[in-house]
Formats: C-alpha cells, sequence, structure tokens
C-alpha cells in the first residue's frame, strides 16, 4: 500500500512534467469574415499570388510564375523582412489558393540554453494556409486557415520562440489582412468583424 501512495505523485509529476516540456505541437487556426460584396469582385482583390497589396505589413512581393502550381514569391515587409512562399495549388474555378512558407529573414538572435536562436520575422515552423471566397446569399465569406508550428522545435522553448509567440503572430498577419480586405468594401469594417478559431 505504501509502494501505491508513493508512485501516485510520481506519475502525476511525470505526467506534469510532460505537459510542460512538450516538443512543438501543430496548430490550426481559421480566421473568417463576411463582406457585402460579390464573390467575384472579392475574389479579384486577392486573386493574384504576385500580389498582397490588402496585407498592411507587406511592403511589395515578386513571384517567379504568376498563379501557377509551384511559383515562388517574396514578401518584402514594410520593417525590411522578407518571406519566401510556395504556392502548393492554386483553383480559380474554386476561388482559392494554397501556399506554404519556405524561409525567412530574422529579425534578431538570442541566446538559449547555450545556444545562438535565431528570431523569424514570423515566429513559426512548417506554415502552410489556404486562402479562400464563397458566395453566401449574396455576400462573400472569406475564410484564411493557417496551420504551423512554434518555431522552437526542441523543448522547453524561449518566450519569443513558444506556443504563444506563434499564435500572436498569426493571429496578427490573418485578422490585420482580412480586417484590411474588409475596409475595401465597406470603410467602417474594423477587426471585431473577423472571427478566429483556434485548435492544437
Amino acid at each position: 500500500m505504501k509502494k501505491i501512495a508513493l508512485l501516485v505523485p510520481a506519475l502525476f509529476l511525470m505526467i506534469l512534467s510532460n505537459v510542460y516540456a512538450h516538443g512543438p505541437v501543430r496548430g490550426k487556426m481559421t480566421a473568417t469574415v463576411t463582406i457585402d460584396a460579390p464573390a467575384v469582385k472579392v475574389w479579384d482583390v486577392i486573386k493574384n499570388y504576385d500580389d498582397m497589396s490588402w496585407l498592411p505589413p507587406i511592403k511589395s512581393v515578386t513571384a517567379d510564375k504568376g498563379n501557377n502550381k509551384g511559383s515562388v514569391r517574396i514578401l518584402t515587409l514594410k520593417n525590411g523582412g522578407t518571406i519566401t512562399e510556395e504556392l502548393k495549388a492554386y483553383k480559380a474555378d474554386k476561388m482559392s489558393y494554397k501556399y506554404k512558407i519556405t524561409d525567412m529573414s530574422s529579425v534578431k538572435t538570442i541566446q538559449h540554453a547555450g545556444q545562438d536562436e535565431q528570431i523569424p520575422v514570423v515566429p513559426v515552423e512548417n506554415y502552410a494556409a489556404t486562402l479562400s471566397v464563397k458566395e453566401k446569399a449574396g455576400k462573400s465569406v472569406v475564410t484564411w486557415v493557417a496551420t504551423y508550428y512554434r518555431a522552437y522545435v526542441n523543448n522547453n522553448p524561449p518566450e519569443e520562440l513558444n506556443e504563444k509567440a506563434a499564435d500572436k503572430a498569426v493571429t496578427t498577419i490573418l485578422t490585420s489582412g482580412l480586417t484590411n480586405l474588409l475596409k475595401k468594401f465597406n470603410s467602417k469594417g474594423d477587426e471585431s468583424a473577423v472571427s478566429i478559431t483556434m485548435k492544437r
């Protein structure tokens, strides 16, 4: 009986330590906004892979193959950073495309666990996203779904590279993009119109 009594707290501590010291867990964030405009008009604003002028942090974009699968685009941010993305799928008939981040510049380097760690402009790893527009009762429902991991692949990440930092960065990107898109059709639109759901 005494052995069982000692085993229970030890087991609890082991489970607890695994919860707080786990490796990266995939996150899935879905952002949606309804715009009072036909889907074809909203799609017309976002359909070109080499045009991200509707996303506020972006200064310029170049893409080597336009809207063709495999096209690589480089986003230059207003703060000078860069993000490289590859077009994985493009479906004009369904007003949808999917892309994946393949490279990013860093904003700084920190020391963590005796190692230099680069802080990328978006603190995520293995980021992929799908952007789509659907018609609903004469309006447009724009959906932006992103899947990703935190940027630090080992246990015990620094706060700059943990899940909270990743979630905050992705939330900011999706919310600012869809809010700005809404404002192109409704000047009174604000970020409260954007719905965010998160799964991990």
